[in-house]
């Protein structure tokens, strides 16, 4: 009885310990001193993820091996993406709850400045942009995708 009792003792304790150790160690983490020596981080994808593992941000060699940021929700669907794409456009695009893009601005490889925004189905309904003499340029799309509007 008194060996039962002796572990029952040291397994509460080492309940007792590990529960201390564990709930102190984010605080441990936390404190400690960064390096600021430390010049690069070399990889090919950083995620920022939640204590489930869940992934809630992205910083990644896209699949045209140009960079890319993502920011998830909390359901897992993207809802901002920035990345530089194969033909070296630079893109901001915002995502509805379902996943579907709903804003785009962006600028082309030959400097152009674009503000799309686009319905439901991700088809671009209104383009704001300036042409390459700096003229501005306002654009209306029907739902099936052809010009309505054009302005100048």
């Amino acid at each position: 009885m008194r060996k039962e009792w002796t572990y029952a003792s040291l397994a509460l304790l080492a309940g007792l310990a590990g529960g201390l150790m564990g709930s102190e160690l984010p605080r441990a983490i936390a404190a400690a001193p960064v390096d600021t020596s430390a010049k690069d981080i070399a990889a090919r994808s950083i995620r920022l993820v939640d204590a489930s593992g869940k992934t809630h941000a992205s910083l990644h060699m896209n699949n045209d091996g140009e960079p890319s940021f993502e920011l998830y929700d909390s359901s897992g669907k993207l809802r901002v993406g920035f990345a530089i794409n194969a033909d070296q456009e630079l893109a901001l695009r915002f995502f509805d709850i379902t996943g579907v893009a709903r804003i785009g601005l962006s600028v082309g490889s030959e400097g152009v400045p674009a503000l799309r925004l686009f319905d439901s189905t991700a088809r671009p309904r209104t383009l704001l942009g300036v042409d390459h003499d700096g003229e501005p340029a306002l654009d209306f799309y029907g739902s099936n995708g052809k010009l309505m509007r054009e302005l100048p």
